[in-house]
Formats: structure tokens, sequence, C-alpha cells
């Protein structure tokens, strides 16, 4: 039974997806996927090669995140989660840290997730930091031997992942069992549907003159009756950051203080556990030296979008000028695409996420 090719005709039939081949494709592998799982049990007995799950790349706005959102909904498992990559990555660092004493600690951590999960989700793999590139060979090897099922999405080919990183030569071996293990599957057709939605809300102030005074006004509103603490440190990952202010549920930050020397993704992931509303002043259009600081910018983007979680902005040059050149600038056409449907009414309507998506 297709269900979810089946979905997909309706959706596309009541005019609520535009019609894509590329994903119609890619939804027809998941529902063989779904048709053959319970088989996979005798399949194995007899040593026939059977899929561990699928690796989908492609292009920003392509509709990655909300085919697999439906395959996840419709895999008939219990014992599944849906997490972000990076979110996913913290937790193994974290628990790598307390088993320490052990002498195969990765495999110890994915017996556990064996215990509770067949199929594990992983949303926009991306692998940038050189702490995950060195452990994924580890870690897909045993998740693979434990035959728990992966689910991942990327806007890149294994091949592309952590380009010029370094150490690359000993993340290829990981890249190696990804194309073993996984379907491989590209979704890149011709059309960004994040850019189809052009209603825009009025909380980016692009070259005004006088933004500072904007975003005290929207940062009073979110607020409320909230006290407010002004000028302080914060303390995130064991680092003090200063802010310009705080309020129950909204934070605000200068731009070149959040994402300047010292910040991590892992900073970016507590923060959004702490705050819905985030407030980033006087961003600046970056030179070619300024890579270190595009790319953390990407990482606080790719994890405030992920998490549904609200933007306030000032800039001082248009959205697509922010790192126009460099090493880094192909990488950063992500996170353009994401501030621009983070503009919209349609993304602030969205529920922020504060938990594990897990059924």
């Amino acid at each position: 039974m297709k269900n979810l090719v089946t979905w997909y005709n309706q959706q596309t039939h009541d005019n609520t997806l535009i019609f894509d081949q590329h994903q119609l494709n890619t939804l027809s592998q998941f529902d063989h996927f779904i048709a053959t799982l319970n088989k996979n049990i005798l399949s194995r007995m007899f040593n026939t090669p059977v899929t561990l799950g699928f690796y989908i790349y492609g292009s920003v706005g392509r509709g990655k995140s909300m085919l697999i959102n439906e395959f996840f909904k419709q895999i008939p498992i219990t014992k599944k989660l849906r997490i972000h990559f990076h979110e996913f990555m913290h937790e193994i660092h974290q628990n790598l840290a307390t088993l320490k004493h052990k002498a195969e600690p990765l495999e110890t951590i994915v017996k556990d997730l064996k215990k509770l999960y067949t199929v594990i989700f992983l949303d926009e793999m991306h692998v940038s930091d050189i702490a995950t590139a060195m452990i994924l060979n580890g870690l897909f090897s045993a998740l693979f031997k434990e035959k728990i099922y992966i689910i991942t999405s990327s806007n890149y080919a294994p091949q592309e992942l952590y380009p010029n990183g370094l150490m690359r030569d000993r993340f290829l071996p990981a890249i190696q069992l990804i194309e073993k293990n996984l379907t491989i599957m590209s979704l890149d057709g011709p059309l960004d549907y994040r850019l189809a939605n052009n209603s825009d809300n009025m909380l980016f102030f692009i070259k005004e003159f006088n933004a500072s005074s904007h975003l005290c006004n929207v940062f009073n509103e979110i607020r409320q009756n909230n006290t407010v603490d002004e000028n302080k440190f914060i303390t995130i990952s064991h680092r003090e950051i200063l802010y310009i202010k705080k309020s129950k549920n909204i934070i605000w930050f200068d731009f070149n203080i959040i994402c300047g020397d010292m910040r991590s993704q892992l900073d970016y992931l507590e923060l959004s556990q702490e705050f819905n509303w985030f407030v980033i002043e006087n961003i600046e259009s970056l030179t070619t030296n300024k890579k270190d600081v595009a790319r953390r910018f990407t990482w606080l983007i790719d994890i405030l979008y992920d998490e549904n979680k609200k933007l306030v902005l000032s800039c001082n040059c248009d959205i697509a000028d922010i790192y126009p050149h460099g090493d880094f600038a192909n990488e950063f056409n992500r996170t353009i695409s994401r501030l621009k449907e983070m503009q919209t009414t349609e993304y602030l309507m969205k529920m922020p996420i504060n938990h594990i998506i897990e059924t």
C-alpha cells in the first residue's frame, strides 16, 4: 500500500503542494522501505543486502524536511526518534564525556540507543567541526552494526561533507560507510519552495537609520510586563556571554558578540532551549577573512530555524550581501534562504520546538 505516494498525490491534487517528480520518486522509495521493513529480519537470515536507511540530499528549499516529516509520521514503528543532527551529536559528545573509562564508549552509547529506537531520523546532517568529524566513522559503524535504521537529510552529497576540514582523510571512512549502508537519493528539483511565500513580517530592519529604536519597540512588545535585565552576562556552556537585554523568553545580542570568538554550536543549542525569541543587532557585511564569523552565524541560524525560534534583527546591508564572497560563500546560501523564510508571517506562526520529537 503506497501510503506516502497517496498522501502526496492528494496534497498536489488539492493544490496544497506543488507537484515535483523528484519528491514523488523519493516518497515511492520510502513506501517501498516501509513495505519491506518487516521482511528484513528474514532477509538478513539469508544474508540478503538490505538498506539501513536513506541519505537524502539537495539544495535548500527542495522539500527534504517536509517529506521526512511525513515519513516519520507514517512509518509504523513506535521505537523511533526524530532529532536535528547537531542536537544528536551534542548528546553523543555529552555521553562520551561521561564514559571516558569505557574501552569502546561509542558502542556502549549505541547499544543503549538500540534499546530505545529502531529507526532514527536525523535532520540536516552537516559536518563542520573536527570533534564531530573524528567520531562519525566509529559512530556510524556502531549504528549499522546494531542495525539501527538511519534516515537523514543534507544539503550536500556524502562526498561533499566536511570539505577542506582538518584531517579530512580520517573522515573519509565515514563517507564510505554512509554510501555502503544507506540509499543515497538526490532531491534537487528546480524550485526553492521557501521563496514561493513572500508575505514578509516587519521584524527585519535592513539598512534603517533608527534600527535600534525599532528593535527596542519589538522587544518591549514581546516581553510584555516581564522584568528586563540590561548589559549583563549570561552563562552558557560554562562561559559568559554579554547580552544587551534579556527578559522572559527573549534575549538581545550584538552580532559581533554572539557570533564572535569562543562561540560554538553548543552555545546556540543551549540558548535555544531557554529562549523562543532572539534579537540580533548590527549584522554587517563580512569580508573574506571573516569566514569563521560567517560560519558561526550559519550555525546560529541553522539551530534557530530548526527549532522554529523567532528572530528579530538589524542589518547594515542586504541579507544577500552579508557574506557574498569567500571560501564559505556557497554554503552560506543556505543561511540566506533560511533568513528569507524566517521573515515570513507563516514562519512566525510555527510553534517553537522545545523538545525532541519522539513517539
